[in-house]
Parts: structure tokens; sequence; C-alpha cells
């Protein structure tokens, strides 16, 4: 049986350029879920909140719209505006670790009240037109409080529960709890997706056989890093020649979106360095052509080292593994 396989959201990373190219010249994912919208207010939406979102399917990519918010009348109108723009699936995200959002109560912010995440879902199932699915964490700073949550949403009809086994407190250190997720499928009514640690194919079939039966994945910054990971998951065969195609004409897309969109220059070459921070670990002495790429001040020194990284050896599933975990330390 083949595996559900969704692309996770990147704030400021994901856009829908990157989503649209990585669709168009790499493939291999079932979804792609946005970065996530927040501050739309209850009464109306400002236009700028939906620039990344312009309408369901955007560039032949299934979008899932994600929102992040504690007001049940920000999660509606938001979801039943975008629903008139056929999208038919709202993510609230309910894991986001960052103090900045956690401590106002908004991400993984909520984790502890689940006394709150009722009153809002009793309201948003009533009246939200798209599906609803939950992104979430076991807890802001305990691993358990997932299992108190897990009734809340079992009372309502959630269309899944995208769960990363870490707790807010961790961010993206340590470990993902692989034995955590296994013991929420107990108490979950609804499917739940696994998220965390999918660095390379032979991870994904150890965590397979952990959970077996388990079908749907979301590949997160383990895809950042290899583009091709979804595609690899699948079983498909690569070869050296095809990936520096396909990268060639993926890089191509997002320098061409820089270009046109992000100003100045200084900005353009920005973004394209934070998507080589993780990149770089497909290459076999990645630390040292991001060093090269980050050196970078102006258009023409930025390509020229973008190209001659996309030139050389790759990394492997060890090189691979070793940059994500570099990145998780």
């Amino acid at each position: 049986m083949q595996p559900v396989l969704m692309m996770a959201p990147f704030r400021g990373l994901s856009l829908k350029a990157y989503r649209q190219a990585l669709a168009r010249h790499i493939g291999g994912y079932d979804s792609y879920y946005a970065p996530f919208i927040s501050g739309t207010g209850t009464t109306s939406i400002h236009p700028s909140k939906l620039v990344d979102l312009p309408a369901a399917n955007d560039g032949g990519t299934t979008t899932i719209p994600q929102l992040i918010s504690n007001r049940a009348d920000e999660i509606i109108l938001l979801g039943n505006a975008l629903y008139e723009r056929g999208y038919d699936e709202l993510n609230w995200n309910l894991g986001c670790p960052f103090a900045r959002i956690a401590n106002k109560k908004r991400g993984c912010g909520l984790l502890p009240h689940p006394e709150e995440i009722e009153r809002i879902l009793d309201k948003v199932c009533r009246e939200l037109k798209p599906r609803l699915s939950v992104k979430t964490r076991l807890g802001k700073t305990e691993p358990g409080e997932i299992l108190r949550i897990l009734p809340v949403f079992n009372q309502y009809p959630i269309k899944h529960i995208i769960l990363h086994p870490r707790t807010g407190k961790q961010l993206y250190r340590g470990k993902a709890r692989a034995e955590a997720f296994k013991e929420c499928l107990k108490h979950s009514a609804h499917p739940l997706v696994y998220n965390g640690d999918i660095y390379h194919a032979g991870r994904l079939k150890k965590l397979q056989e952990l959970l077996p039966g388990q079908r749907h994945w979301m590949l997160g910054r383990g895809a950042l890093i290899n583009p091709f990971l979804a595609r690899e998951i699948r079983g498909h065969f690569i070869s050296d020649n095809k990936k520096r195609e396909g990268l060639e004409a993926f890089h191509r897309s997002l320098w061409e979106h820089a270009k046109g969109h992000i100003f100045p220059e200084k900005r353009q070459i920005g973004w394209m360095k934070a998507l080589w921070h993780y990149l770089s670990g497909l290459f076999a002495h990645g630390e040292h052509l991001f060093c090269q790429i980050k050196r970078a001040q102006d258009s023409g020194e930025y390509l020229r080292a973008a190209h001659h990284a996309i030139a050389q050896e790759f990394a492997g599933d060890k090189g691979i593994e070793a940059h994500f975990m570099r990145l998780t330390r």
C-alpha cells in the first residue's frame, strides 16, 4: 500500500513559489501544507493575508491552508472565505512551539488548556464550511498533555490530526518520540499523521516497522534537505544526473521568484541562503558548500556558488542524516 505523503509548512520558506516549483520539477507529494496565516481578525480579511493562497490547487499542487489562532470567529471567517476560493480543508495549528506564539496561548500554548480547545471546536465545527484538520504536538511542556486533549478531539468531526511527537519546550531539539505517537494511536478516534525526523527512506521504513498500518506521513526538514525524499520513499530510483537536472530546474524557478518578488537584492540572496541552510545537506561536503554560498554578496557571486554546489557529489543517507542531526542540536 502506497503511503500518503504530505509536505510540512515552513514559515518564510515553503511559499507558493516553493510549493509549485517542487511539484513541477520533482513531485512525489499528495498535498502541500502552506505556512500558517495569523491575525486575520474576526470581521474582514486584508487581501495581503491571502497572497500565498490565491486559489485552490494553485499551479497543480493540492495546497492546504493553515491558520494559527485562539479565536473561533477568526477560524470560521478565514476558513469560510477560503472555502469560497475552492479550499475544502483548513488546518488549525496547535503545535507552533515558539515563545512569542505559545505565550499568547496560540500554537502549542493552547495545549495545557483542553477546555479552551473544546470551547473553540464547539463553535468552529458548527459553522466552518471546509473540513478541519489539526497539527499539534505531545504538549507544551509535558508529553502527557496530548492524552488529555485527544478525548476532546474525539468529540468533533476532525479530518485528521498531524502529530509531531515532541513537546513545544523541546522546539526541534532531541529525538521525536515515536513510541509516544504509538500510544496516541490507541486513544484517537481520528486518523493520525506522523510528523517528525523522517530524513531518508530508511528512516521511514524503521518507523513503519514500529507503527505497522500507519499510512499517513508528513515530511518536514528532511524534505527541505532532500527535495527528492518523497519520490525515494515511493521507491523511485533517481540517477545523479536526473537529480542534478531536477535541482537545476527547481533552483531556477526559486531564483526567478526571488528576482521577481523579493527586493532588494540583499533580501533575494538572503531567502536563497535560508533555503540552502537545509539543501546543502544533500551534498557530501555540504558545510563547505554552504560557507561558500553564505559569503556571496551579490547575484553573480551567489549564482556561481549555487551552480558549483549543485554540480558536487551527493551525500547519501548517512550524510543527510548527519546534517539533519546538526540541525536538531
